[in-house]
């Protein structure tokens, strides 16, 4: 499992002019997908790419290592 960096993946939903709902749609995942990523809480890493390819960003470069770090591997 994944967590993204808040203040990035909240800039490219915005930039992306879409609701979380059509995020999630367009993705094919759950809405709570997309509103715990931009809550920054951990998700599936498959889940995390098609959100991010839906943004059309690179996910590592939204990736949080520093606090996947923190978690000491777990999950």
């Amino acid at each position: 499992m994944v967590c993204a960096k808040v203040k990035q993946i909240i800039a490219a939903m915005t930039a992306s002019c879409m609701s979380p709902l059509e995020i999630a749609d367009k993705a094919d995942v759950s809405v709570n997908v997309v509103y715990r990523m931009r809550r920054g809480y951990m998700v599936k890493m498959d889940r995390f790419g098609k959100v991010c390819a839906v943004l059309g960003i690179s996910p590592e470069s939204v990736i949080d290592y520093s606090r996947l770090e923190q978690r000491g591997g777990k999950e």
